[in-house]
């Protein structure tokens, strides 16, 4: 019996392993594209491109927070949320992950949680005036409830 060694076997050539740099380069045009698709309301595009970004640089919490929106757009807050928590794991002042980390603990029904990311937001932007109405919102709901 032949041993791979001496067989004829035609394989094909491995793709080069990419440097740092170019994976960076390739996600940033993922993540153009999914932009291009969210601004014309195309939001399962988006969702595909956003997620392309993260196959090819999983450490960049804009890919997270941007496919975050669209799972918003697309009403699976769920989703949504998780995406969010991992762009603030990545980036703790990383405002866009916590408001949008709020806003999907408000549509899923949990006030408190959503008051503490919009706390932060504050935190991080004090003039930030969207934020600090979240706050007073649903801080003083909790006494009323």
């Amino acid at each position: 019996m032949a041993t791979t060694a001496e067989c004829d076997v035609m394989m094909a050539p491995e793709e080069p392993e990419r440097t740092t740099e170019e994976r960076e380069r390739e996600a940033e045009a993922y993540k153009e594209k999914g932009n291009a698709f969210y601004a014309q309301k195309d939001y399962n595009q988006a969702y595909n491109y956003y997620t392309k970004a993260i196959d090819w640089s999983c450490k960049n919490p804009s890919y997270y927070g941007n496919r975050a929106a669209t799972l918003m757009m697309l009403a699976k807050f769920r989703e949504a949320l998780e995406d969010a928590q991992q762009a603030v794991r990545l980036d703790d002042t990383f405002v866009k992950g916590h408001q949008r980390e709020g806003k999907c603990h408000l549509t899923l029904g949990n006030a408190m949680a959503a008051t503490r990311c919009f706390q932060k937001v504050v935190e991080l932007e004090p003039n930030n005036e969207q934020a600090r109405q979240e706050v007073r919102d649903w801080h003083l709901e909790r006494y009323y409830v």
